[in-house]
Formats: C-alpha cells, sequence, structure tokens
C-alpha cells in the first residue's frame, strides 16, 4: 500500500471584501457575496512507502496548502487523501509551538499532539535537545529564542517521534549553512531507513539529489508530475522562459529588408531537426546524441553567394553556440540549396533551446534573412550534471603523505 494516496484534491478559500460580508452571507441565505479562490484543484498521486517525493513550484502555486492538507492541519474542499503512518510535519517555522512556554515544553507538547506518551517523549527530549544546540535556552520561553534557534528546536523535535511519513516545507532555507547541512543528513538517514518523505524546496539541486519522483504544481494545478530529473528540467525551462519574456523583448521573424528592394533576395524555405540519423518531428534529444539542423533556401536570381549562419541559444537568452560556413571555409550552392550542420554526441545539458538560422551574403555582414526561431528542441539527461553543457574532465586523487601513511597502518591492522 502507498505510504500516501492522494486523489482528486482541491482546496478552496472564500474571499470577501469586508468582514461584515461573512455576516450578512450567513443570514441572507442565497445571497452570494464572496469570491472562490481555488487555491488547490484536482490533484492525485500516491506516494509509495519509503519513497522522497519532492514538490516544487512558483510562490502562490500551492505547495504549501498542499502540505498542510497532507498533515491534516486543513480540510480539503473536495477529494481525498490517505496517509498512512505516523506523521511529522514542518510547514513554517515553529508552527504549534507556544511562545510562551519553554523549549521543554513545547517538546512534550509536540509529542502529546502527535499521539506521544509523556515518559517516551521524555526519553526521546536528550536526543532532541543535543540535535538542536540552544543549551540551556531549553528552559526559556521561546519569546526570548532567535529565529535559528526556534527552527533548531522545531526541527529535531519533528524528526525525533520516529515518524513513518516525514513531511518538510521549505523552512530549511531560513536556517545557517551549518544546519541546513546537519538537516540534510538527518532526511537522508531517513530516507536510508526506508521511510516516505515530502519535500519541498525551491533549491533544485537538493530535488535532483534526494527525491525520486517530483510534482510541479502551477496555479494550483498539477503541471508535471514523474522522474525528478524530467519533472525539474522541465520547471527549470519555465522559470527560464518566463525570465526571458521579462527581461527581453519579443523575438522577432521573417524576412529581412533586403527582400522589399526591386530585386528579390535570397530567402530561407525550411529548417529541420535531425536526430541520430532520423528527420521528422522528433524535437526531444538526449545528452549525447547526434544532431543536425537542416537549411534550405532559395535564391530568385542566380548565381548569388550565400552564407547560412546557426546559432543555438537557450530559453532564457543565453547563445551556447554559433557556426556559419563563411567561418569554417565553406562556400554552399549559389543557386537554391541546402546545407547540414551536425553536431555528433551533442553535450547540451538539459533544457528547451532554440535554433537561430541566418541567410548571409559573401561577406557575412549583410542578413538577406534572419529566423530567430526557427525551431526548438528540449534536452534530456539521464544522469546528475550542472550547467550549460558537459565537459570532459578527469579526476586525480592523491593521498598527502600523513593520510597515505594511515592508510597503510590501516591495511597491515
Amino acid at each position: 500500500m502507498p505510504a500516501i494516496q492522494v486523489d482528486g484534491l482541491s482546496k478552496m478559500y472564500r474571499i470577501y471584501a469586508r468582514p461584515k460580508d461573512r455576516l450578512i452571507e450567513y443570514l441572507v441565505r442565497g445571497r452570494k457575496r464572496h469570491q472562490e479562490f481555488w487555491a488547490l484543484r484536482d490533484v492525485t498521486f500516491q506516494a509509495p512507502t519509503g519513497s522522497t517525493f519532492g514538490l516544487m513550484g512558483e510562490n502562490g502555486s500551492g505547495k504549501s496548502t498542499l502540505l498542510q492538507l497532507l498533515a491534516g492541519t486543513l480540510t480539503p474542499t473536495s477529494g481525498v487523501r490517505r496517509v498512512r503512518g505516523r506523521v511529522s510535519a514542518i510547514l513554517e517555522l515553529g508552527a504549534g509551538f507556544n511562545p510562551d512556554f519553554t523549549g521543554r515544553e513545547n517538546v512534550l507538547m509536540t509529542g502529546a499532539i502527535m499521539g506521544i506518551a509523556r515518559r517516551e517523549m521524555a526519553a526521546r527530549l536528550e536526543d532532541v535537545i543535543a540535535f538542536a544546540e540552544i543549551g540551556d535556552f531549553i528552559d526559556r520561553p521561546l519569546r526570548m529564542y532567535s529565529t535559528g534557534m526556534y527552527l533548531r528546536l522545531a526541527f529535531a523535535a519533528a524528526t525525533t517521534v520516529d515518524p513513518d511519513v516525514l513531511i518538510v516545507d521549505e523552512a530549511l532555507s531560513v536556517g545557517d549553512e551549518y544546519f541546513q547541512k546537519r538537516c540534510i543528513d538527518r532526511i537522508e538517514t531517513f530516507r536510508k531507513a526506508g521511510r516516505t518523505i515530502v519535500f519541498c524546496s525551491h533549491n533544485s539541486y537538493q530535488l535532483r539529489m534526494v527525491c525520486e519522483q517530483a510534482i510541479w504544481l502551477r496555479a494550483g494545478r498539477v503541471a508535471m508530475m514523474g522522474d525528478t530529473l524530467k519533472v525539474v528540467t522541465e520547471y527549470e525551462s519555465y522559470l527560464r522562459g518566463r525570465m526571458a519574456e521579462r527581461c527581453a523583448d519579443p523575438p522577432v521573424s521573417g524576412p529581412a529588408t533586403g527582400q522589399r528592394g526591386p530585386r528579390p533576395a535570397p530567402w530561407i524555405t525550411d529548417v529541420s531537426l535531425i536526430v541520430n540519423g532520423q528527420a521528422g518531428a522528433r524535437h526531444e534529444v538526449q545528452t549525447g546524441d547526434d544532431l543536425a539542423i537542416a537549411v534550405s533556401y532559395e535564391v530568385p536570381a542566380p548565381p548569388a553567394a550565400v552564407h547560412v549562419g546557426v546559432r543555438i541559444f537557450r530559453n532564457d537568452g543565453i547563445v551556447c553556440y554559433g557556426a556559419g560556413t563563411h567561418l569554417d571555409g565553406l562556400t554552399p550552392p549559389p543557386t537554391s540549396g541546402s546545407v547540414i550542420l551536425t553536431f555528433p554526441n551533442i553535450q547540451l545539458l538539459a533544457g528547451e533551446y532554440y535554433v537561430s538560422v541566418h541567410l548571409l551574403d559573401e561577406t557575412g555582414l549583410h542578413h538577406y534573412e534572419e529566423r530567430r526561431r526557427a525551431c526548438s528542441f528540449r534536452v534530456y539527461q539521464p544522469f546528475i550534471a550542472i550547467g550549460l553543457c558537459q565537459l570532459r574532465h578527469e579526476w586525480s586523487v592523491e593521498a598527502t603523505p600523513k593520510d597515505a601513511a594511515y592508510l597503510h597502518s590501516e591495511m597491515v591492522g
């Protein structure tokens, strides 16, 4: 049985323009005085026992609402959610803590809320104190705590109760690097022990390294769900596209001014992709595939010298590579023809890419025509890597004389 099972989960909030409208609506039946806001709509998924499930999305996409529904702190408007076993959640900084109680009292209260006997929770208290590292503040009211101390105690209390399902919101982002490292180590221990974890974060690297499956939420709905590498790739591509739209003018495509004169200028007739020797509508490429770009052009008044330039850029506007027949000493046919630019074993990493094609004169300076987004393709990678492309590299590891002597003594012993 899956540890988490969600079917058609939705959450709607009623938004009132004025506080008194809520009372008027209650007293005057049949008169609607609110607007409906769906924070979550028709979410369905399963998380197998022992899996680590990632959750990503922009702010306001419904991530926290989904986590609160899973933790049982919110009631769904519709749909069903089942979570099997003891659940521990870190939804926000110090949620459920009483600032007037001491740290020790709050930890015991957390155990009582989760159904753990006071004697059992008291036995685990030393582990909580050791992980939180707040010293004598454990017996002082929480209102005297710093933000970091608050978070340390909250995480320690939530993870020491030995839960079957651990739900972690973006609370880890407010801690220092030392504390984040300890939290990640504890989550990794939970994962290796076969516990089920739902992990929400804006850190795509952490999601890649920790989670097997992931959900991307957009405007309260599931935009994509599946293998973490693919979901993170699509989400990052979406964010880069949005950033490019905000920071740059929209791309233009069409004939250059050379075609407007009395004498027709050469123009591009077709641009297509060839992946591993197969032409067609396939626009999915895996790192290491052979990618070719075929460009056909028409010369209305031959002979006229033409050159072809090709640029590949990511959807956030970063130019990955550019090539031209004039740069490589190649002379295309001066009449109508075609050229094919091949990238064997292409080493681009995951993302969405566009192909820009230019038809140039014999100098390579004048543009007959430019198609800035002539075609596009997506790259997937079956491995974890960071950056724009994969570079050939080698590692060399050497032990210092002190370490070498230690290793030798260990082997002899």
